[in-house]
């Protein structure tokens, strides 16, 4: 569907102006030493939010309203929330924002699967199609990022190396990556948040301009950006310009391939929904914890992560479904 430059306003002022608006209440948590995990996963609501809010703004006919309001809703009480762990520093906000995730992504499954097929299939939020296709992606999705990892680490060497073959000798990782089945569906709603409005919604818009490979491109660009108050004060605040250079090189090369397996899947967002989440929630089986903040990023790391995305995802940019409009040679 042809989107309006009033539309792109909408989505641009939540996707963007919103998260960069709490950076202020996100230095305030990190500097008292609070923990700023609820900003992150209230950012990844705030994309679809704006698409919703642009669709229901534009009037467009036949939305899927109860979805909509129910994601809309979840993303407002997550900046409430966000905020309040800003004010009141000694409440545990991240476990209430944990439970009304799970809330929310389960009524979210309730009213999918309870709504018309006509509406859902007009905005982007059919529920089949392609499954051997999507089940190949994955796979080769879950054998290059575990080798990418393995490959860091063994570039360790040395004691390293072989604590980490021991740890994948234990029961630890087959048993998280186990749990990581059924937290799908009670935790889809944040990565839906997200690809809706990377995937769905902004490369078609950026495509239609640009033409299909610029148009993802700058997708990836943005998207790489959108994460900069994450960057500055959750993921590295010690090393934020590597952590930023990271960022930019991981959505840029995720971009293209999440992308490509939204369009070789006949267009259904579901694959590049669950790809984010095995990219996020992964790291529990490659290293045993969920916890991302605080890193320390150094510039070799940069590097090896620029190598790496580069060889394994880049060239999807050649795909066909990249090869038309203004691309086209």
């Amino acid at each position: 569907m042809k989107t309006s430059k009033k539309e792109l306003t909408v989505f641009a002022l939540c996707a963007y102006a919103v998260p960069f608006l709490m950076m202020p209440l996100l230095y305030r948590c990190l500097q008292n030493g609070q923990d700023t995990s609820i900003f992150a996963n209230a950012q990844m609501f705030y994309p679809a939010a704006g698409v919703m809010l642009a669709f229901l703004l534009g009037q467009r006919q036949g939305v899927p309203k109860r979805f909509y309001w129910l994601h809309i809703v979840s993303a407002a009480v997550m900046l409430v929330m966000s905020v309040l762990a800003a004010v009141m520093l000694q409440t545990q906000w991240a476990t209430a924002a944990n439970v009304v995730i799970i809330v929310a992504s389960v009524l979210g499954w309730i009213f999918l699967l309870t709504e018309k097929k006509e509406k859902r299939e007009a905005y982007g939020l059919r529920l089949h199609g392609k499954f051997l296709t999507a089940l190949g992606i994955c796979v080769y999705f879950l054998a290059v990022k575990t080798a990418m990892v393995f490959f860091a680490i063994a570039l360790q060497g040395g004691e390293t190396w072989t604590e980490y073959l021991a740890y994948w000798r234990s029961a630890t990782p087959w048993i998280m990556a186990a749990v990581l089945i059924p937290n799908f569906f009670l935790s889809f709603l944040p990565f839906f948040g997200e690809e809706y409005g990377w995937r769905y919604y902004l490369t078609p818009a950026l495509q239609s301009r640009f033409g299909a490979r610029r148009g993802v491109l700058a997708v990836g660009v943005l998207w790489g950006l959108w994460h900069l108050p994450l960057n500055l004060f959750f993921y590295s605040p010690e090393t934020s310009l590597q952590s930023i250079a990271s960022q930019l090189i991981v959505c840029v090369t995720l971009g293209i391939f999440f992308a490509f397996a939204y369009e070789k899947c006949g267009k259904n967002i579901w694959v590049p929904v669950l790809l984010h989440y095995l990219n996020n929630n992964m790291i529990l089986v490659w290293t045993g914890t969920a916890d991302i903040s605080n890193q320390v990023i150094g510039w070799s790391d940069v590097a090896l992560a620029a190598v790496e995305y580069a060889l394994v995802f880049l060239p999807f940019l050649a795909a066909k479904c990249f090869r038309r409009g203004g691309d086209t040679q």
